[in-house]
């Protein structure tokens, strides 16, 4: 039996399983869930199964519990490429779509994207399919990334939608074969942007005071999963290169991962270890945003930059790479400030400018924010996606 913690399915209909390899933090989970929960509002009945994901302090398993939609742990969905794990997840995925009925598979980042979207097209059930960001840079190597787009192209031919989360992403993946455009629709990762506005000041106060930082340095913040395409490397030695003036500046970084121990050690090489606070995971950014004075972000590649979004919407003026979609978040100059990928020089001048200015940090943050509102609000992206359903199941009955 696939269900888990003791839901039952409900058999209204659309039936929609969301598949993804991972339920790790980060944008691409936060958004999947969001996007399970609440679309069960629009009239969807919707499940979720997920692969093999660490859950050491139970938290995850909580989360699944509120949300109320059925979950389908599938302990053969791992993230690397494992031929007989890979078959039998496969069949788990075949055997649930045929005794429960799904109408259609919304699959979620690339492994569970390639194996869901092979189980629904052999079940005969349409299938959506939001990558969450390609993986056409900044990952792999030439060659890995070769082998993913003849895969990719491959299974196009086998989605119904390709749902990406800026336009940049869908021309990016055009430009390599990937798909057909009208395949393609564009639905930015909603967030709650009521709960980044007016963020209480003192919120932000008390957070420094816990972590450790003056209330009169300056204080840049950043955070995301401590890998390597994240760019953290980048943006501590662009960090340690920028002259902040006579205020002393500080960086803090929510997250955690495998990088962790390998940023530790640069922080030390680069003397800025008093100066630097690795956090580790936040169960919530907000203090973080608050006791912010500006939001920057280093990635070699990013899909939309979620983090950004509720950077926006907290009104800091931020710095992000001009890679994925970033670029269709902060115009440079207006709301934000560009710079180039794994370019620290620059990522140093771009801190110094937002550091030498309140003025300009006054005008990005109140023009960001407004930039992201409504567009990138969790409900728009709730309705986009059950329009988008509906559509799909619309033309598998014709």
């Amino acid at each position: 039996m696939f269900l888990e913690y003791g839901f039952e399915m409900i058999s209204a209909k659309p039936k929609v399983l969301h598949i993804i390899t991972r339920l790790d933090p980060g944008g691409s989970a936060t958004n999947t869930l969001v996007s399970v929960d609440r679309l069960r509002q629009q009239g969807c009945d919707t499940a979720l199964a997920y692969g093999v994901t660490d859950d050491p302090d139970g938290s995850l398993k909580e989360r699944l519990l509120r949300m109320g939609a059925p979950t389908i742990r599938l302990p053969r969905l791992v993230r690397d490429v494992s031929p007989l794990k890979d078959w039998l997840a496969i069949r788990s995925i075949r055997r649930l779509l045929m005794q429960e009925h799904f109408d259609l598979v919304h699959t979620h980042t690339s492994k569970a994207g390639v194996l869901g979207r092979m189980a629904a097209w052999s079940c005969g059930v349409p299938a959506v399919h939001t990558p969450h960001g390609h993986v056409l840079y900044g990952y792999f190597g030439r060659a890995i990334t070769a082998l993913f787009v003849l895969v990719e192209r491959r299974m196009a031919r086998h989605t119904a939608r390709i749902i990406s989360l800026t336009d940049r992403e869908t021309r990016e993946c055009l430009d390599r074969g990937i798909g057909r455009p009208e395949q393609y629709v564009t639905i930015h990762s909603g967030v709650p942007l009521s709960a980044f506005r007016k963020i209480p000041k003192e919120t932000g106060v008390r957070f420094r005071a816990q972590i450790g930082i003056p209330r009169d340095a300056f204080l840049f913040v950043s955070a995301g999963r401590l890998v390597p395409v994240k760019g953290f490397d980048v943006l501590l030695k662009g960090f340690a290169g920028a002259n902040l003036g006579p205020r002393a500046g500080f960086l803090a970084v929510a997250g955690d991962g495998a990088e962790r121990s390998n940023l530790e050690a640069m922080g030390r090489a680069l003397g800025i270890s008093d100066r630097l606070r690795l956090l580790g995971d936040l169960a919530d950014i907000r203090a973080l945003l608050s006791a912010g004075d500006a939001f920057a972000l280093a990635s070699r590649n990013e899909g939309m930059g979620r983090v950004l979004v509720e950077a926006m919407a907290a009104e800091l003026p931020v710095i992000g790479t001009a890679v994925g979609g970033i670029p269709t978040l902060i115009e440079d100059g207006v709301t934000g400030l560009l710079v180039p990928a794994c370019a620290p020089a620059a990522m140093a001048r771009a801190m110094e400018k937002l550091a030498a200015d309140p003025d300009l940090r006054l005008r990005f943050g109140r023009q960001s924010s407004e930039a992201v509102y409504p567009e990138y609000d969790e409900d728009i992206m709730i309705e986009k996606l059950s329009t988008l359903y509906r559509d799909v199941l619309e033309e598998t009955r014709t």
